[in-house]
């Protein structure tokens, strides 16, 4: 196969969940002044070249609907590598509103001077995933897993062999996950901390 196909980098955020234990729908939190979704497509755009795309159905922007809507960010990543085939996808999850752009900077570094799979060590997110025939039946395969707990992106991510990156311990706060009031919270209050 051609690795040069790979080169082309898509950003996708992943906006398909369906924000139970937040209680609104995550992507249209507000987030300095515009939704929480608007800021991690601009985040994306401005460490890549390319228009990025959401994993989700939102009507004003260009999206991935998940093709099984039910099975979580698995399923997202599914969609995205079946429609995006041979290119790789930097995906980053609509409700980590902390990560930032020298953490995306550092992960697309590791990628162009390596291309392959790469996820962060204590999160997972961010991912970068290379659209392969392979990687896509792996993913399918664990999503067909019978038991939930056995379709995780970590299974997914471990049968890949995905590279695992460690990152600066001064970028922890960087990959908190925003998945409840209280979390939402927390992460607003950080904010006016380091202001």
């Amino acid at each position: 196969m051609d690795t040069n196909c790979f080169a082309t980098i898509t950003g996708v955020v992943l906006a398909g969940g369906q924000s139970r234990r937040m209680g609104q729908d995550k992507a249209k939190l507000n987030w300095q002044g515009r939704s929480l979704l608007e800021a991690q497509l601009q985040l994306l755009e401005s460490v890549l070249p390319t228009p990025a795309l959401v994993s989700g159905s939102y009507s004003e922007f260009n999206c991935i609907a998940d093709q099984q809507p039910s099975l979580g960010p698995l399923s997202g990543l599914a969609s995205c590598l079946e429609a995006l085939p041979e290119q790789s996808c930097l995906f980053i999850p609509v409700d980590m509103p902390m990560i930032h752009q020298q953490l995306l900077d550092y992960l697309l570094e590791q990628y162009r001077a390596a291309p392959g799979n790469y996820f962060c060590e204590n999160s997972v997110f961010p991912i970068i995933l290379q659209s392969t025939q392979a990687n896509r039946v792996s993913l399918q395969t664990v999503l067909n897993y019978p038991q939930a707990k056995q379709r995780s992106i970590k299974t997914f991510l471990h049968a890949i062999q995905a590279t695992e990156l460690s990152l600066p311990s001064q970028w922890a706060s960087a990959l908190v996950n925003t998945n409840t009031p209280q979390q939402w919270q927390q992460v607003q209050q950080l904010i006016e901390e380091k202001s």
